[in-house]
């Protein structure tokens, strides 16, 4: 059946992809548009406006800003090196508190030990307060168990592992006259290697006095120091450990030694009898 064209007003079907204005008589078409907030401001999609509630699928996994997350760890000691034990005798703080970052690291104890790590409220965070001291307990039980006793003694007594370390960190590496004859020993003391090369003794010693001249001139009193105490050898070592704590005081002299041999003098005979 034929159209009248006089009937469609003339009009032809708008080719695909075009736009055809709107007429009055017609109905105009539902378009999106953006929402607007109380201010009149745009927002974007998949966002609310201020004062309504977000759309209920975003951040939903986020903990509240006041939540805190510890885990609860244990500091153990497998990779540790046996005969590493923290010693004024030794002058080895270098090399202990370079292994004890290395193993803070892993075990994720890091921030028990730089104190960063504030200690949780036991009110508003019980549980976490807890974990905190659960692990803060299981670091400094691991320092105590690598230190001499005469360092023990000194720290034991602190409350944190973060306390521990500072004081440690304090007693032995106080670059003073007691530090300089500390390694004018252990130079004297060092033995090159038959199974290394003799360069690589060398460089040690070399470091060792590198670091003993920066400290300052020696005089006559303190060689008489460093003669009394290089010749303890590794023995003596409640005696020896006894005195490397007291060599930071002022009054401290090579009659301190001398003292503290009578005593000790005193003391055997007193057991002996």
């Amino acid at each position: 059946m034929s159209v009248d064209p006089s009937a469609t007003g003339r009009l032809t079907a708008a080719p695909t992809g075009s736009t055809v204005p709107s007429t009055s008589n017609s109905a105009t078409p539902a378009r999106s548009v953006p929402s607007t907030s109380n201010t009149g401001t745009p927002t974007r999609p998949g966002t609310a406006p201020s004062g309504t509630t977000p759309n209920p699928g975003s951040n939903t996994n986020l903990p509240p800003n006041n939540d805190i997350i510890i885990t609860e760890r244990i500091m153990s000691n497998t990779s540790w090196p046996a005969n590493l034990q923290l010693d004024l005798a030794k002058s080895n703080w270098e090399e202990w508190s370079f292994q004890l970052h290395i193993q803070t690291d892993c075990l994720g104890f890091t921030k028990w030990l730089r104190g960063t790590l504030p200690h949780p409220n036991m009110v508003t965070h019980p549980k976490a307060h807890d974990i905190w001291e659960t692990n803060d307990c299981s670091l400094h039980a691991f320092i105590f168990g690598h230190i001499s006793l005469s360092d023990y003694n000194a720290v034991e007594s602190l409350a944190t592992s973060h306390l521990i370390f500072k004081e440690l960190h304090l007693c032995h590496e106080k670059l003073g006259p007691h530090m300089q004859l500390l390694l004018i020993k252990q130079t004297l003391d060092y033995r090159y290697d038959p199974d290394a090369p003799l360069h690589c003794g060398a460089d040690k010693i070399l470091a060792l006095h590198t670091k003993i001249t920066k400290m300052g001139t020696i005089n006559f009193d303190q060689l008489k120091i460093i003669f009394l105490i290089n010749a303890f050898g590794d023995k003596f070592d409640t005696i020896q450990s006894s005195i490397l704590t007291v060599m930071d005081s002022p009054s401290f002299n090579a009659n301190t030694i001398l003292h503290c041999f009578n005593q000790e003098d005193s003391i055997s005979h007193a057991c002996a009898a």
